[in-house]
C-alpha cells in the first residue's frame, strides 16, 4: 500500500535528521581527531623544545668548563712567560713621556658673543595719517603719536645700550677668567716639566735620591700579570755604583690551583682537575726566579754603566706566620750580579732557576712553604746607604777557589772577613784541622761580647761532632756566641743541634760566598759540594 504524502514527508525528515546526526557525529569525531593530533603535535614540540633546552644547557655548561680551562691555561702560560714578556719592554725610564704637553683650550663665549639687535625707529614709528584723517585733524593726533613713539624709542635705545654694556663687561670678565685659567695651566705644565728635566739631570748626574726615585718609578711602572705586586724599594750607593732592590713577591695563591675543568652531567656540576702540589711548587719557584731576573734586567736597562755597576735584588713575601699568626716578611730569594756578568746572559733562552744558580743566588729551598734565606744585603735601606766600601782581601778575584787555599790563606781570609764585619781583638789559637779557632770580641753594646769562631775548609758535609765540639769550646771559654764557618754544608743533625742552642751560628758555603762578596767586595768560587736538597 502506497505511503501517503505525509508519511513520505516524515520519512524524508527522519532520513535527513539521521544524516544530519551522522554528519554531526562525523564532525565531532573529526574535531576530536584534530584535537588529539594537535595535542600530539604539542607534546612532540614540547618534548623537542625540552630536548633543545637540555642540549643548549649542556652545551653552555661544557663551553663554560672549556672557557675556565682556557682561562686557567692562559693564566699559567702568562705566569710562565713573565721574563720573556718583560724583555719586550722599551723606554723603562721615559722622561719624555713624563712631560706634559700644553694644549690650549678653545674659548667660547656662547650666547654672550651675539650682540643684541639695536632698536630701529621703524619698529616704533606710528603709521602716517591718510587723507581723510588729515581732513579731520589727524595731523595733530599723528604728531602726538610720533612724540610718544620717539620717547619709547629713546628709552629702548638707552636700555639697549645698558644691556650691551653689561654683556660686554660679562664677556670681558669671562674672557679674562679663561685667560687666567690658561695661564695657570701653562704655569703648572711648565713647572711639572721643569721638575722632570731637573729629575733627569739629577739622575744622569748620579745623584742618589734621583737615581732611587727613577728606578722605583721604572720598576713599579713595569706591567706585570694581575695578582703580582709591583711595589719595590730601591737603595743606591753612588760611590760604588751598587743598587739594592727590595721587591715584593706574590703569594702562592697566584699559581692556578687547577689544570682544567670538566662538566659532570650526572651531578650537574663543573668540577676542577687539581694541579699537583709538586707542579704548583715548581711553578711558584719559577715565577719568583723570573721576577728576580726581571728586576735585575730592568735596573740595568734603565741605567748606564757609569751609574750602576752591580745590582742586588732581595725578594720578600708579606704573609702570616702559620705558627704564630703574626705578620712576617721573609726573604725568599736574594741575588747579586755585576753588569758585565749580567750582560753575558741570553735572557730569552735561559732557564731562570738555572740562571740563578749560575749567579750564585740564594733561593729558598722551599719557597712555597715560605722557608726564608738570609739576604745578601739587609733590606734596611738606611743601613745599606751608610755601609762603607771595604778595600781588603785584595788578592781575591773571581778565579779564587776557597777549598784550594792553604790553611794559612783560609785562616787569614776568615780573619779579614770577620774584622770587616766589625769583630775586634782577634786572637788566634793553634788548631789541628784546616780551619781556624779564634776568640774575638764583638763591640756591639747590645749583641756583642766574646765570640768563638771556627772555620772548616771542607769539601763534604761537616759532621755533627764538630758542631758539638764548638759548643764545648764556648762553654770552656765562657763565650756568648759560637760561629762555625765552612766551605761546604752541615747535615740535619748539625742544624738541629744549632737550633736547640740558639747561641750557635752556622755559616755554609753559599752564605760564606755572599758574605765575602758583601764585606770584602770579592766574588769567589767556594769549590765544595752543594748541600743535598732533601737534607731537611
Amino acid at each position: 500500500m502506497a505511503q501517503s504524502k505525509g508519511q513520505q514527508r516524515r520519512e524524508r525528515e527522519r532520513r535527513a535528521a539521521l544524516q544530519a546526526q551522522k554528519a554531526q557525529e562525523r564532525f565531532i569525531a573529526q574535531q576530536q581527531r584534530e584535537a588529539e593530533r594537535q595535542q600530539r603535535e604539542t607534546k612532540r614540540a614540547e618534548a623537542q623544545a625540552d630536548r633543545d633546552r637540555k642540549a643548549q644547557y649542556l652545551a653552555e655548561r661544557v663551553a663554560e668548563a672549556e672557557e675556565l680551562t682556557s682561562t686557567t691555561a692562559a693564566r699559567s702560560a702568562t705566569l710562565a712567560s713573565v721574563l720573556h714578556a718583560g724583555l719586550t719592554r722599551q723606554a723603562l725610564l721615559d722622561f719624555r713621556g713624563m712631560r706634559l704637553d700644553f694644549v690650549a683650550e678653545e674659548w667660547s663665549a656662547g650666547k654672550l658673543s651675539d650682540a643684541e639687535r639695536a632698536p630701529l625707529w621703524e619698529d616704533f614709528a606710528p603709521p602716517a595719517p591718510g587723507l581723510v584723517s588729515r581732513m579731520f585733524g589727524g595731523d595733530t593726533r599723528y604728531n602726538q603719536a610720533v612724540q610718544q613713539a620717539r620717547l619709547r624709542f629713546e628709552q629702548e635705545q638707552a636700555a639697549h645700550r645698558q644691556r650691551e654694556a653689561h654683556r660686554l663687561a660679562q664677556l670681558d670678565h669671562i674672557r679674562q677668567q679663561h685667560a687666567n685659567r690658561e695661564e695657570e695651566r701653562r704655569k703648572h705644565v711648565d713647572q711639572h716639566n721643569a721638575q722632570v728635566d731637573a729629575l733627569r739631570t739629577a739622575f744622569q748626574n748620579g745623584e742618589q735620591e734621583a737615581v732611587e726615585r727613577c728606578l722605583r718609578i721604572a720598576l713599579e711602572a713595569a706591567p706585570v700579570p694581575e695578582g703580582i705586586p709591583q711595589l719595590a724599594e730601591v737603595g743606591y750607593r753612588p760611590d760604588s755604583g751598587q743598587v739594592l732592590v727590595v721587591r715584593e713577591l706574590p703569594g702562592t695563591e697566584v699559581i692556578p690551583a687547577e689544570t682544567a675543568f670538566r662538566y659532570v652531567k650526572v651531578r650537574d656540576a663543573i668540577e676542577p682537575t687539581p694541579r699537583k702540589p709538586a707542579d704548583v711548587r715548581q711553578r711558584y719557584a719559577d715565577l719568583i726566579a723570573q721576577l728576580a731576573l726581571l728586576a735585575l734586567r730592568d735596573t740595568f736597562a734603565a741605567t748606564s754603566a757609569d751609574l750602576v755597576s752591580e745590582v742586588t735584588v732581595n725578594c720578600h713575601l708579606s704573609t702570616t706566620d702559620r705558627a704564630t699568626g703574626q705578620a712576617i716578611r721573609p726573604c725568599l730569594l736574594t741575588v747579586s750580579a755585576s753588569r758585565g756578568k749580567f750582560d753575558e746572559l741570553v735572557l730569552d733562552k735561559l732557564e731562570p732557576r738555572e740562571c740563578l744558580r749560575h749567579l750564585n743566588a740564594l733561593m729558598s729551598p722551599h719557597p712555597y712553604d715560605v722557608e726564608p734565606v738570609k739576604p745578601i744585603f739587609d733590606p734596611d735601606l738606611t743601613r745599606f746607604r751608610l755601609v762603607d766600601a771595604h778595600s781588603v782581601a785584595a788578592g781575591l778575584d773571581s778565579r779564587t777557589v776557597l777549598v784550594e787555599q792553604t790553611p794559612n790563606e783560609f785562616e787569614h781570609l776568615v780573619r779579614e772577613l770577620f774584622e770587616a764585619m766589625g769583630m775586634k781583638s782577634w786572637v788566634t789559637q793553634a788548631s789541628r784541622d784546616d780551619g781556624l779557632d779564634a776568640i774575638a770580641v764583638n763591640p756591639d753594646p747590645v749583641m756583642g761580647g766574646l765570640a768563638v769562631i771556627q772555620a772548616k775548609r771542607y769539601v763534604k758535609s761537616v759532621p755533627v761532632e764538630a758542631v758539638r765540639a764548638l759548643w764545648g769550646t764556648m762553654e770552656d771559654k765562657k763565650a756568648g756566641t759560637g760561629i762555625m764557618v765552612t766551605t761546604s754544608y752541615y747535615g740535619k743533625a748539625g742544624h738541629d743541634f744549632a737550633q736547640r742552642n740558639e747561641r750557635l751560628r752556622l755559616i755554609e758555603g753559599p752564605e760564606l760566598k755572599h758574605l765575602i762578596k758583601e764585606f770584602l767586595g770579592q766574588d769567589v768560587i767556594v769549590g765544595a759540594k752543594e748541600p743535598p736538597k732533601n737534607r731537611r
